[in-house]
């Protein structure tokens, strides 16, 4: 609340008060009786004098007096760099690449091999001429490869296994055509992934096999079917669309005939109990029995031949009797527009919204729902951002009372992210905009307002310490503690941003480079147009007119050229031979100075108007009677809650969704995972890959994503040695015979089999031509050095082997899959280790290796993201470090205390535990978002702190610490609570966002903010107000005492010695 009310004839803007209960805002009873008056006085002249001017201050004077052209000429400026900005980097839009990690040992390894991977049809195939394969070559090695960075899940899914589902099918009397052959073919094309895919979730526990679950699905299906059989986009048998692949298909296959859902579960309900068992047999076979170890094209004979993996989840089996997930496939024609098409008609599938017992979600298993959504769901959360505006535009009128300075301080927030993205993309020439950075929006509307709060209380204490003082005066005090006020915090919160920027995964670097300049730019955007408009607004409520840019009625007061015109002075008078031209500059010395008494009487009346600092006071009178109890609890709290925060636990995979849980495509995915299709899938482990011949490197720009590396060959590798090829041999034998490798699908090390083919064709009668024109009769490795790369590259094109690459008759690249266990969703424990585990091996090898062959390495997509998230999560403890640490430099050198530090320090350590401990209680696991979440906000965390340990400092002198947390409270617990308020209610608008990281962000904010508010309002208090220093700053001025003494002591010297003996 702010009032105005005369004070020697001015206007001025009280929001400073005396406390709710009995007593003064600092008491002259007997417990501050004891103090040295005289030390504090000293410390604040009452002769009229304006304390001394420093460069800031008379810079911020030089604003004052021509305040509308700093606020124009900023405005314009701002706006023009904005406008160039747009013009010049363009508008920005999602992007979703660059999840993975890059500049690593397996980054490196794996950006080379998808180089490889990606071009090795051009380089083997026959159609392809010398001279275009050595153009390839020369482009590859001497040229970066545009966009070659894949898309994170896409990786994951070429290499992911795929387990093919064949039956024998039956014959169906009413629907003819699903002949033997036709089933099989059907259930080979289910597992494309362009087919819509419905997931059904029973409700309250009950199985799909239900008889009611089973009509209510029967019934949707054949709805959606209906829909894709208007559109002609099914796939058709006899001109109609075909039944999709589900339990309902199944029940019509098995009972040999066509009913109408109703009656089909009717006849389903006779047979469930004889499927279930029969699925019961055949689900522990696949889990336990020995096809898992060698898949084939055939499920186990235990299996009916109608059955597929969709059908059931993971869980069925002896454990579980009945089926918590199943899955309609509906097969659809294979257009290059399918995905898209299938998601204009989304609206219209059915999902049994009517049934109180199941529910559907669709979407595709290449999620073509998912990424055709997530545009829109980051325009909607955009939109959202505009509440957050709202928010902080109404809570700043509230605190400030004045519609001029709302105005003013939502364009510095608005301004500051174009003028963000035009340092981001022109000057640092920054190209990739990740769609992580759009929580800057929320960020700075969360953050921005924080600046204008404390610039407008620190405008406002001035004011009421001198209410006589020109606005030139008031900025010149003003100014220059602000902006120190706002720059601890403000560099404390970047620093934490800029931290991410040790990331190794593009997305999280730029976004902390991004919402570290927001941070930083809105800072100088505060003062460039904030302070001016203070000054305007100041000096028109001088005046005695605000021009409707105040939500209060305003006093007139003499205009500051006639302040000295009543009464020969006004505001000015000789009391005790002293002249007091203005109010002291705290309460604190005027209530200890009798001199000052009647302007002392005079402003604590003012204060008592000023509702919220009497809540505070009021607030302090209480908690100062429960002060140790308080410091006891605070304690206790930050015991038990270090004790639930080390329960925090990784996550049990390395996933990373966009979009929340609550969309449907979401659920569709998370409910997919839980078919035993997929955890087979996962069981089976993924393709990996053994090199010789490439060299891991990265020579793209790491910060872009579509700047891509080009290839870097190993010029040391040569297999045609007779070491080398016997080498090569025994390795392939010995890799597959370790626990973490088996073949692919069968493949051979090339290697291998090439040496199997020269046996072969050494004891045939009839050898091939390639072997008895290029291999000189060789009968097994090793061979003639000169024969070996012609008759090894001549046997790979021969056989269509892919796995060998030669250039100019020389052997460059041999490389060959295996299959690994793990995959790239897996724990990221057993990731680590599995990783751990083949590579010691693999170091074991290279020791051993010749010359030629020491570079052999392993890599794969699961492993690249296993190294993402890896190198995500080690990042975000460093930059957490170096966020707290320089934190509490920022504390030590505004407080010029080590105990203000160490409580800093403790009050940090509470909000970072109670908040894990609150993440702990919600369920959240240490994802890597989640942990580059509490880097930044260690940053957050410590700023109120940082306010309060500042102004627990100001006062100079020996001062009781009782009278020092008091005034620390009302002086900076106005501007605190309003950034809490404005914080958390952006953060509470965050967390009804699609987009999963803004989510995320929102509730670990929230929390934070909730935890900082309590952490600065009763554990910084407590500790301040039972054991806090009378004299913080003791030890900090003796030494800068002894500094400047020695100094002037040097300069004596000098003197002394330049002037020389003077003569009498």
């Amino acid at each position: 609340m702010v009032d105005e009310e005369e004070s020697n004839g001015e206007m001025i803007e009280v929001n400073y008060v005396e406390e709710a209960v009995p007593g003064t805002l600092f008491s002259t009873g007997e417990e501050s009786s004891n103090h040295d008056v005289d030390e504090v006085t000293d410390t604040n002249p009452t002769t009229g004098d304006i304390p001394s001017q420093s460069i800031f201050a008379r810079q911020a004077r030089f604003i004052s007096r021509h305040a509308w052209k700093h606020l124009l000429l900023a405005f314009i400026v701002s706006l023009a760099l904005s406008v160039v900005a747009f013009v010049v980097g363009g508008v920005p839009t999602m992007d979703n690449t660059g999840w993975l990690s890059r500049g690593t040992l397996i980054a490196e390894r794996s950006t080379q091999m998808h180089i490889i991977s990606e071009n090795v049809e051009d380089l083997l195939g026959n159609y392809r001429s010398d001279e275009y394969k050595e153009e390839l070559w020369n482009k590859l090695v001497g040229t970066p490869q545009d966009n070659f960075l894949p898309n994170a899940r896409r990786l994951v899914e070429n290499n992911s296994t795929t387990v093919i589902k064949k039956t024998d099918g039956r014959n169906l009397q009413q629907l003819e055509c699903l002949t033997d052959e036709y089933m099989k073919n059907i259930k080979d094309m289910a597992g494309q992934g362009y087919h819509l895919t419905s997931m059904w979730k029973p409700k309250d526990g009950i199985s799909a096999f239900d008889k009611r679950v089973f009509q209510d699905i029967c019934e949707a299906e054949q709805k959606t079917m209906s829909v894709l059989e208007r559109e002609g986009i099914c796939q058709t048998c006899a001109g109609v669309c075909i039944f999709p692949l589900s339990i309902v298909l199944f029940a019509r296959l098995r009972l040999d005939n066509y009913f109408p859902c109703k009656d089909l579960a009717d006849e389903w309900a006779k047979k469930r109990s004889e499927v279930e068992k029969e699925f019961w047999e055949c689900v522990e076979e696949l889990k336990e029995g020995d096809w898992q170890d060698n898949p084939s094209e055939e499920l186990p004979t235990q299996c009916p031949p109608e059955f597929m993996l969709s059908f059931v989840d993971g869980d069925f089996g002896a454990d579980q009797n009945f089926v918590s997930y199943t899955s309609s496939v509906f097969l659809v024609k294979g257009l290059t527009d399918i995905g898209d098409t299938l998601y204009k008609l989304v609206d219209e599938y059915d999902r049994a919204e009517e049934s109180e017992l199941v529910e559907g979600a669709y979407d595709t298993k290449w999620e073509h729902f998912s990424k055709a959504y997530a545009q829109p769901a980051l325009n909607s959360d955009i939109i959202l951002a505009t509440g957050s505006a709202v928010i902080t535009a109404v809570a700043i009128l509230v605190h400030t009372r004045s519609i001029w300075i709302t105005i003013i301080g939502l364009f510095q927030i608005c301004l500051s992210f174009p003028l963000s993205y035009f340092v981001y993309k022109i000057i640092f020439g920054l190209q990739y905009f990740p769609v992580l950075n759009f929580i800057g929006i929320f960020v700075i509307f969360a953050l921005g307002a924080d600046d204008i709060f404390v610039a407008v209380d620190k405008w406002k204490n001035i004011r009421l310490d001198y209410p006589s003082a020109t606005t030139e005066e008031v900025a010149g005090m003003t100014l220059p503690d602000a902006a120190g006020a706002m720059l601890l915090t403000t560099v404390t919160t970047a620093v934490a941003f800029f931290g991410t920027a040790l990331c190794q995964v593009a997305a999280l670097r730029v976004f902390g480079i991004f919402c570290g300049l927001l941070v930083l730019i809105d800072y100088f955007m505060c003062i460039l147009l904030v302070f001016p408009a203070l000054c305007i607004y100041d000096k028109w409520l001088s005046r005695g007119n605000n021009f409707c840019c105040s939500c209060h009625v305003c006093k007139k007061r003499p205009s500051e050229n006639s302040k000295a015109t009543e009464n020969g002075e006004e505001a000015k008078g000789v009391e005790n031979g002293e002249e007091i031209s203005s109010l002291p500059n705290s309460n604190l010395d005027y209530a200890k100075n009798e001199v000052n008494t009647a302007a002392a009487e005079e402003l604590r009346g003012i204060e008592k108007n000023s509702f919220i600092r009497r809540v505070i006071l009021g607030f302090y009178f209480y908690f100062h009677k429960i002060r140790w109890l308080v410091f006891i609890v605070s304690i206790a709290a930050i015991i038990v809650s270090a004790f639930f925060a080390a329960r925090l636990e990784l996550p049990k995979d390395s996933t990373v969704r966009f979009l929340n849980k609550d969309v449907e495509y979401e659920k569709n995915y998370h409910w997919r995972q839980n078919l035993l299709e997929t955890v087979l899938e996962k069981s089976l482990g993924n393709r990996a890959t053994v090199t010789f011949g490439i060299t891991p490197a990265d020579t793209g720009n790491h910060n872009n994503p579509r700047s891509g590396s080009r290839l870097v060959l190993d010029e040391t590798f040569d297999p045609s040695t007779n070491e080398g090829q016997v080498y090569m041999l025994d390795f392939c034998n010995r890799f597959f015979e370790q626990e973490f490798a088996s073949p692919y699908f069968n493949q051979e090390c090339p290697v291998a089999a090439f040496n199997e083919w020269l046996g072969e064709m050494a004891n045939s009668a009839t050898p091939e031509n390639v072997y008895t024109n290029f291999c000189g009769n060789a009968d097994g490795l090793p061979m003639p050095q000169e024969y070996f790369d012609l008759c090894l590259f001549e046997w790979a094109e021969l056989k269509k082997v892919p796995h060998v690459l030669q250039r100019n008759g020389s052997v460059k690249v041999i490389y060959f899959y295996y299959r690994s266990r793990v995959r790239f969703d897996r724990p990221y424990n057993e990731l680590h280790n599995e990783w751990n585990l083949i590579e010691d091996w693999m170091n074991v090898e290279r020791a051993m290796a010749p010359a030629g062959a020491k570079n052999v390495f392993q890599s794969s997509g699961d492993f690249w993201w296993y190294d993402t998230n890896k190198a995500i999560q080690k990042s975000a403890y460093v930059s957490a470090g170096i966020a707290l640490a320089f934190a509490s430099c920022i504390v030590l050198i505004s407080s010029r205390s080590v105990v203000l530090m160490l409580f800093a320090l403790v009050t940090i350590g509470y909000v970072l535990t109670s908040t894990t401990a609150m993440l702990v209680a919600s369920g959240w696991k240490l994802g890597f978002l989640e942990s580059i979440c509490f880097a930044i906000l260690v940053g957050v965390s410590c700023d109120f702190v940082i306010h309060f340990g500042h102004a627990y400092a100001y006062l100079p002198g020996n001062v009781s610490r009782h009278e020092r947390t008091k005034y620390a409270l009302v002086r900076m617990g106005p501007s605190i609570l309003a950034a809490a308020f404005t914080t958390i209610c952006a953060a509470l608008i965050m967390v009804f966002t699609v987009v999963a990281f803004f989510q995320q962000f929102a509730k670990i904010l929230l929390f934070t903010i909730l935890q900082a508010t309590i952490g600065s309002f009763f554990v910084y208090t407590a500790l301040a107000d039972c054991i806090g220093p009378s004299d913080p700053t003791y030890l900090a001025d003796r030494i800068m005492k002894k500094c400047c003494r020695k100094t002037e002591d040097a300069n004596e010297d000098k003197e002394s010695v330049r002037d020389g003996p003077t003569s009498n």
